[in-house]
């Protein structure tokens, strides 16, 4: 159906009319309404395998070209895999490509390294063994020596006693989870275990950054004994610096220039980059940075050609005369764009996946996303609807397939001790649709409905990021509430008329302001432009407890010294105003600690692996004549996400402010033996502080001050810093599922949560909400989100909340454009009851599709671990009167 409209979808297509939706040209093709059914349930259904071909190709390609300057090193590496991996053609692709030669597979960085160690010992028991044997002795020494032994089996005792149980750390290998499983070949095992992580071990961009970190003096006090202590094994997706900082290892989070690519095509763009190198005045590094694009473009042309031919030997096997067919024009397509312009809008829908995929191809697991697609396509559907050449169930098919291969692209080889927090499709790569253009004006438009009935039908879980501003159509909020209504939590409102001033604060044009696109999760950038967004965090909680510890921070393997600065012990802290002071200079500190440690990870990146890849398709590379790890984008952007929470760290400053230094209940030091004793056998000061009223959330004028107030202090603190590239440091929130996977390993904290729970995820309050939706709204928007480039602001709304007839749908929008009026940034609804949670819980086959958001994407809910499906059961769910 017609999401704005009654009639049906196949025969009408809406318009911003008073007429409503116009007959349009009889289908140029018929649509096999099965397809993306089967396609979805192939997904749910299937288990990823791990593919070496991606390692094995790139190492070739990397050893055959040593003495090659490194950018042409890396694009030969990525041509050689390009020129030799295996094309996956599926009989249910109308849309070609994928990144393994598997349905569904996962290719292995091994160059950049951050899964290499979980690979090493998850992939086989013994191993498994050896690990934890290894780390158990290393952590037990480490307790020992420390003297903290004791202090760290109290805690495990007074954690239990209060229902968590200890981090399960498990013996099951990557191929024997219950969940978050994944498959590998004997073959691919022996290779990657006997041949290629041996070769990369100390080389790659993961181990380099561990050396590097250890040979700074960034790491302070017992911080790096403490962290090569850990029992745990995970990934090296971040590094921690201090107990309340941690850096990532990758740069991620790029959108490259979609609309440059379908306007010139491949061809254009490689002769450009031939005529600089010909005809330019080239210093060394230049030169060699250039040439390392003009490779990267011709290993993408050549993938995109043995794509083509891959299709054509499809074609010629298949004995189905309607499948032969479709094979055939998927080959004409392949073999015209991306090297030539798009004609059609199936030709910029595969062009633009052609490109996309080959970059993942060299980038995995790093966040590559689409940009406004919606504004990208609208002219070819326009020109091919008024020609007769596709409908609109056609149109909507391929973005419905488009939608479930991003997801497919969005999984990642964790370990074993994350596969009760962690899932398999994140939907972090979101596609940006709405919002006004670079002119100012309204940029809705059918390619935007388009996009929300197909993440409504193909019920994937990429994000489909809605840009909303004051003007939008109503027509727009009522076609969000159907898709919420329908049980497919997979959009994300995001406020044009914050967010662009957000923008262009952070030095971005009045036209690039406008053009922002959605990337990760709720991060903001100029698409095509923006060189990259690394990421980075703050602790807030551990922050906190380290200004009431005088720089030391207690954890539950006991206290670590000298992380922080020394600000006094509680006693010192006469008032409330001196206790902020000093929880403010802690934060400058570990925001300058974070900023060491984040230019000395893109100094690396910068000397040790370009990126010719991105490079060839970022705006601004090619003009510059730097490859985009030195700068050479439009623009660029280091991020500093605050999280582990805004909320609890606010209401423990409101229950300090209120219960130590105004009605003097307790003094901080009882509150640290509360804390300490995860509130066992201080049960008053529990009740004390739950009784406080005006937590954060509800509304209060007071506590929404205060938070405004720290808050903003924290991020205009980033500001001060930039990045080797000459990147500003930008602040955002958003948590992914860190709030879950923190919390269980951290103390109680000053607001009445105890050891081992959740923290609140992202921008939320935390579950203490009691003057309703509207209280939690007025909190959260007395944040200034001009301050910082994205938010994730999680909220539960009974699908009753939302409702099924148009008067419920419009009191709903309006509660939207209200909270935007008053300056909130961004809202991700999950539209499901807790009921219906419990019940997928129970009969998860029943609930298969099941979509709801964690901490800034979606996620299908009965594929995530058993702690975040609590926590997100746990959430205020809201309702609407009236």
């Amino acid at each position: 159906m017609c999401m704005r409209c009654s009639k049906r979808s196949w025969t009408h297509t809406s318009r911003n009319t008073a007429e409503g939706c116009d007959a349009i040209m009889p289908a140029a093709a018929t649509v096999d309404t099965d397809r993306i059914t089967r396609l979805r349930r192939r997904y749910l259904d299937g288990i990823p395998v791990i593919s070496t071909e991606r390692a094995l190709f790139y190492t070739q390609g990397w050893r055959a070209a040593e003495g090659e300057p490194l950018p042409v090193r890396t694009a030969l590496a990525m041509k050689h895999v390009y020129e030799n991996m295996t094309i996956h053609v599926d009989p249910d692709d109308r849309i070609a490509g994928y990144w393994t030669e598997h349905f569904l597979g996962i290719p292995i960085p091994i160059e950049r390294g951050e899964y290499n160690r979980v690979l090493e010992t998850e992939l086989d028991r013994r191993d498994m063994i050896r690990f934890r044997v290894k780390s158990f002795t290393g952590a037990f020494s480490y307790l020992i020596a420390k003297r903290q032994l004791a202090d760290t089996v109290r805690n495990m005792r007074l954690t239990r006693a209060m229902g968590p149980q200890p981090m399960d750390l498990g013996l099951d290998t990557m191929t024997g989870r219950q969940v978050n499983r994944y498959a590998i070949s004997p073959e691919d095992k022996k290779l990657l275990k006997t041949k290629l992580l041996p070769y990369w071990k100390g080389k790659c961009l993961a181990d380099r950054l561990e050396k590097a970190l250890d040979a700074s003096d960034i790491i302070g006090g017992e911080m790096r004994d403490f962290a090569r202590a850990l029992p745990a094994n995970t990934s090296r997706q971040t590094n921690m610096v201090s107990t309340s900082a941690t850096i990532a290892t990758i740069q991620g989070h790029v959108i490259i220039d979609f609309e440059t690519i379908l306007a010139k095509g491949l061809d254009a763009m490689l002769d450009e980059v031939k005529t600089v190198l010909r005809d330019g005045d080239l210093a060394e590094d230049s030169r060699n940075d250039v040439r390392g694009m003009e490779i990267a473009i011709e290993g993408v042309i050549l993938y995109a050609r043995r794509l083509a031919d891959a299709l054509g030997q499809a074609a010629q096997s298949e004995r189905d005369p309607a499948r032969r067919a479709e094979l055939t024009v998927m080959r004409d397509i392949c073999r015209h764009t991306p090297m030539q312009p798009p004609r059609t809008f199936r030709e910029a829908v595969q062009a633009s996946w052609t490109v996309k995929n080959a970059v993942e191809i060299a980038h995995p697991i790093n966040l590559h996303c689409f940009g406004r697609m919606d504004q990208i396509f609208l002219p070819y559907y326009e020109n091919d609807l008024a020609a007769g050449r596709i409908t609109r169930d056609d149109a909507r098919d391929l973005l419905e397939e488009m939608l479930l291969k991003a997801m497919s692209q969005n999984i990642r080889p964790e370990s074993n001790i994350l596969s009760n927090f962690y899932h398999r499709y994140l939907g972090s790569i979101p596609i940006t649709i709405g919002g006004v253009k670079p002119d100012g004006t309204d940029g809705t438009n059918e390619v935007t409905y388009l996009f929300l009935e197909a993440a409504r039908d193909s019920k994937a879980v990429t994000n489909v990021s809605v840009r909303v501003h004051k003007a939008a159509p109503e027509d727009l909020l009522m076609a969000v509430a159907d898709v919420l209504h329908s049980g497919c939590s997979n959009l994300s409102l995001f406020n044009d008329d914050v967010n662009v001033e957000a923008m262009r604060r952070r030095g971005f044009s009045e036209e690039d302001s406008r053009n922002y696109a959605v990337m990760g999760c709720v991060e903001m950038e100029c698409p095509g432009k923006t060189g990259s967004m690394s990421a980075n965090a703050i602790l807030l909680c551990r922050l906190l407890d380290m200004t009431l510890r005088n720089g030391d921070s207690q954890t539950l393997m006991g206290r670590i010294r000298n992380v922080g600065l020394k600000t006094g012990e509680p006693p010192d802290f006469k008032t409330f105003e001196q206790l902020l002071d000093a929880f403010l200079a802690q934060a400058r500190r570990q925001i300058e600690i974070v900023a060491k440690a984040s230019n000395l990870r893109d100094q690396l990146y910068a000397d040790t692996m370009p990126a010719p890849c991105i490079s060839a398709f970022m705006d601004g590379c090619l003009e510059s004549r730097k490859d985009v790890t030195r700068g050479g984008a439009r623009y660029d952007l280091t991020g500093v996400s605050f999280i582990n929470s805004i909320a609890n760290l606010v209401d423990s400053l409101h229950v300090i402010k209120k219960l130590v230094y105004e009605q003097k209940a307790f003094t901080l030091d009882e509150l640290l033996a509360a804390i300490d004793s995860n509130y066992v056998g201080h049960e008053q000061i529990l009740e004390k502080i739950k009784a406080v009223e005006g937590k954060w959330g509800n509304g209060d004028p007071e506590v929404d001050a205060l938070a405004r107030r720290v808050t903003s202090e924290l991020f205009r603190e980033t500001y001060k810093y930039k990045s080797p590239k000459g990147a500003p440091f930008v602040p955002y929130v958003i948590s992914m599922i860190t709030h879950t996977i923190d919390g269980r390993v951290s103390i109680a904290t000053p607001d009445g949560r105890r050891a081992a729970m959740p923290y609140a995820a992202s921008c939320n309050p935390y579950n203490v909400e009691s003057n309703g939706v509207t209280g939690a709204m007025r909190s959260v928007a007395a944040l200034d989100f001009r301050d910082m480039l994205g938010a994730a602001v999680n909220m539960k709304f009974h699908p009753t909340a939302i409702g099924r007839e148009p008067d419920a749908r419009r009191k709903w929008a309006a509660l939207i454009r209200t909270y935007f009026a008053l300056g909130g940034a961004q809202l991700q609804p999950t539209v499901v009851s807790a009921d219906m949670m419990r019940a997928a819980q129970q009969n998860p086959d029943e609930y298969r599709d099941l979509i709801v958001k964690v901490g800034g994407y979606s996620a299908y809910f009965t594929e995530l671990g058993i702690e975040i499906q609590n926590e997100i059961i746990a959430r205020t769910e809201h309702h609407l009167s009236g």
